[in-house]
């Protein structure tokens, strides 16, 4: 009677097992739907880091070889560099000393003058004489007004006594942020509590 019993059971919870996946199947997860509507109201988000917002450059949709953006904050300057080597380069001047932060890894001796183009579809492509060879493949399926590049700094400084900055580099358009090309934190000091 007893396995009887436990068989029943087993079964029983497998068949209303089976029949809650097929439910989900056809339903985003509550989580899912929270991130696609940008809606954060029912999730409680707490932080340990505090990021504010410090300045912005602002550049138009084109960037050519040898060109770049600039960014000044207190003793470091931040330049973000379409090199004629076709790589896309940040670097960060402090006290005299230079240091790459982020680059795009397209390293190539061609022919030709490269450009950094943000596109009317939210992509940003690094083009040699007409031909892509690196892109942020971020699209959005509207079209961009005014599209254009920003290099943006915050400070962040967490409740551990760590503070950096965090450097981000951004297509914009529609007087929005419409894609994050990439985002880079660094640490200043270490503040002891």
């Amino acid at each position: 009677m007893k396995t009887k019993l436990m068989t029943f059971l087993s079964l029983s919870m497998l068949l209303a097992s089976c029949a809650q996946d097929e439910t989900r199947d056809n339903v985003m997860p509550a989580e899912k739907q929270v991130a696609v509507n940008e809606s954060k109201t029912s999730r409680l988000n707490v932080s340990t880091t505090t990021i504010k917002f410090l300045q912005e450059v602002y550049h138009p949709s084109v960037l050519n070889a040898g060109e770049a953006i600039t960014l000044q904050e207190g003793d470091r300057k931040f330049q973000l560099i379409m090199q004629p080597d076709n790589n896309l380069v940040l670097y960060m001047t402090r006290s005299g000393h230079t240091s790459v932060v982020w680059h795009s890894n397209t390293y190539r001796p061609l022919n030709g003058t490269p450009q950094l183009i943000a596109q009317y579809d939210g992509n940003m492509v690094i083009y040699n004489n007409g031909i892509p060879i690196w892109n942020t493949n971020k699209t959005v399926n509207f079209h961009v007004n005014d599209p254009h590049m920003k290099l943006q700094l915050y400070s962040k400084k967490d409740i551990f006594g760590y503070s950096g900055h965090r450097i981000k580099f951004v297509l914009g358009g529609n007087n929005q942020n419409i894609n994050d090309v990439f985002e880079v934190d660094y640490e200043d000091r270490t503040v002891y509590l």
